[in-house]
C-alpha cells in the first residue's frame, strides 16, 4: 500500500457531529475511515458522471447538430455539466438546512 498522506480540513460543526455520530454508530471504525468512504463515494460519482457525458451527452449533441461534428474535448463537457451542478447544490444545501 502506497504511503498514505495527511491532510488537515475544517469541517462546520453539522458535518464534523455527523462524523462522530457515524463513529459513535459503529458504522466506521474511524473518522478517517468515513471521509475515505465519502472520497470513494465522490470518485464513483465523477467516474460516472464522465461515462454520461461520453455516452449520453456526446451522441445527442452529435444529433442535434448532425453538421458540426462535436469535436469538443469530453473533459470539457464534463467540466460544463460540473460547472451547472454547482449552481444547482447551493439551493440543495439551502434547503435541507431550512
Amino acid at each position: 500500500m502506497p504511503q498514505a498522506v495527511k491532510r488537515s480540513v475544517a469541517l462546520p460543526p453539522d458535518q464534523a457531529r455527523y462524523i462522530d455520530d457515524l463513529v459513535a454508530s459503529g458504522a466506521y471504525e474511524s473518522g478517517n475511515a468515513v471521509v475515505l468512504a465519502a472520497l470513494a463515494a465522490f470518485q464513483a460519482r465523477e467516474e460516472a458522471l464522465a461515462r454520461w457525458v461520453k455516452s449520453q451527452v456526446v451522441p445527442v449533441l452529435g444529433a442535434l447538430q448532425p453538421n458540426r461534428g462535436w469535436e469538443v474535448p469530453e473533459d470539457q463537457l464534463v467540466s460544463a455539466v460540473r460547472r451547472q451542478q454547482a449552481v444547482w447544490v447551493p439551493e440543495t444545501a439551502k434547503e435541507r438546512s431550512d
